[in-house]
């Protein structure tokens, strides 16, 4: 898959900001927005409880982001 290329660590180590909410001034001052980026997926293991179905009560390894 090329969604993985370059293999390269990133020049900029941090997210960018892409929005931020609208500025109300009568509120104190505070954070508006927080700087961040998507590094990757991860896995999960949970416990399937679907009657009828082959995987019931049996454990899944899922893939969340």
């Amino acid at each position: 898959s090329l969604g993985f290329a370059p293999r390269k660590r990133t020049k900029h180590r941090f997210g960018k900001i892409k929005s931020f909410p609208k500025d109300d001034p009568s509120k104190a001052p505070h954070f508006t927005a927080f700087m961040s980026y998507k590094a990757g997926m991860s896995h999960i293991v949970r416990d399937v409880d679907r009657p009828g179905s082959k995987l019931h009560k049996k454990e899944v390894a899922e893939s969340v982001s």
